[in-house]
């Protein structure tokens, strides 16, 4: 690559967006690398065409089991993105996530798929000067660990067989904005971390869930109405007291300093009502599902929501019955959706009617996901030239 390419490319956004749209600009690759990226579910097909710089191989494990973390998906990618000198003079923290680009991918592919999965360290990089089988690469990263308490799983659809022909929801990442972008990325990691502690701590991973959701439920109120007319909705009365001693621009003011506080539990329930899948395919018999309808959702939702404050800002863990593996009634039958079918449980020194604990955690799961994939679908696009480019590339409709 040329230095007047470095100088012609400012890319902005997270790298999985900057780098595609580099590619999209028709600039030349820096280098070539190889990831693989680790699961416990069996993978089939492979994904090299339409996610612009990204090649998703299948290495064809001969072995999967659930808990038998190896390469399931070889990540092949182009990097467009030359090395900038950070500016120290002040924080800038505005894509941050906690991860690199293949951390990224593999997170929205864990999402996009419902599968355990983290990125390894590089294995492979190919140079444009270099040899053209690529050079090995030691970029060591320790392989995530699964502990499973029984042959009983907690979450029991979150391994077997998925296809990568499933990625296509991913081919929307450059029709993104970055805004939207990143939020969507911030809950795909806190899913992807949510499902690797599922079966070991899962009362932290019903609060990672949560947050999964609210991360795209914040960005998601953010477009559609301001924090001024958020917090005339939520707090009418302060916005009322707030005019009278300092007029619209005391609220206006106000309402900028305390929006990512306003309305956190209906923003939440809201945004999983507009953006609610419909229920499995594959159900238990009535007296083990959940009541699916948006009356009986709302009421489940302002349980989990008053449990994960009480945990966040008590330390009181989310109620046993909720983080156990689900029953089955049958074999080969659907798992129940909820906790109990009496009227009350107790477990592990508490008591709880069954209204108090409504929800298994792979249920929860099942709506966090696709609540998120949903909204991803829903969001508008594309919103520049440079994304309408995206969206002819990637051919797919909006």
């Amino acid at each position: 690559m040329s230095d007047k390419q470095v100088t012609q490319f400012s890319p902005e956004g997270p790298p999985v967006f900057a780098n595609w749209h580099a590619k999209l600009r028709g600039l030349e690759p820096i280098c070539i690398y190889e990831y693989p990226l680790l699961t416990d579910a069996r993978i089939i097909a492979e994904a090299t065409q339409g996610y612009g710089p990204y090649k998703f191989l299948n290495p064809i494990a001969l072995r999967d089991s659930p808990g038998l973390v190896r390469p399931g998906i070889i990540l092949r990618f182009e990097n467009f993105l030359p090395f900038t000198r950070p500016d120290f003079s002040q924080t800038d923290a505005e894509y941050y996530h906690g991860g690199e680009l293949a951390d990224e991918i593999a997170a929205l592919v864990s999402l996009c798929l419902g599968i355990r999965l983290k990125a390894g360290g590089s294995t492979r990089r190919f140079d444009q000067t270099g040899d053209p089988w690529g050079s090995p690469t030691a970029d060591y990263r320790p392989a995530p660990i699964i502990t499973l308490k029984s042959q009983q799983l907690v979450l029991p659809n979150v391994v077997g067989v998925r296809s990568l022909i499933d990625l296509l929801p991913l081919q929307c990442i450059p029709l993104l904005s970055p805004e939207d972008l990143i939020a969507f990325i911030r809950a795909a990691r806190l899913y992807q971390d949510a499902l690797w502690i599922s079966e070991s701590e899962p009362a932290l991973s019903w609060i990672m869930f949560v947050s999964a959701v609210e991360a795209c439920a914040r960005q998601w109120e953010a477009s559609t109405s301001s924090p001024l007319e958020r917090l005339k909705a939520s707090k009418p009365d302060v916005t009322k007291r707030l005019y009278e001693v300092g007029g619209d621009s005391l609220v206006e003011e106000i309402a900028n300093m305390i929006v990512d506080s306003l309305g956190a539990t209906k923003n939440f329930i809201d945004f999983v009502l507009k953006h609610m899948p419909p229920p499995p395919d594959k159900r238990p018999p009535e007296f083990g599902q959940i009541a699916w309808s948006k009356t009986g959702m709302k009421k489940i939702l302002q349980k989990v929501y008053s449990y994960r404050s009480k945990a966040l800002h008590g330390g009181k863990p989310f109620p046993a019955p909720m983080c156990e593996p689900p029953s089955y009634l049958t074999e080969g039958g659907a798992p129940l959706e909820k906790p109990t079918v009496g009227s009350a449980i107790y477990m592990r020194g508490g008591t709880w009617m069954a209204k108090d604990v409504p929800i298994l955690l792979h249920t929860f799961e099942y709506i966090t996901r696709s609540a998120l994939l949903e909204w991803l679908k829903n969001i508008e696009k594309p919103k520049n030239s440079m994304q309408a480019t995206a969206k002819d590339d990637c051919c797919i409709d909006s």
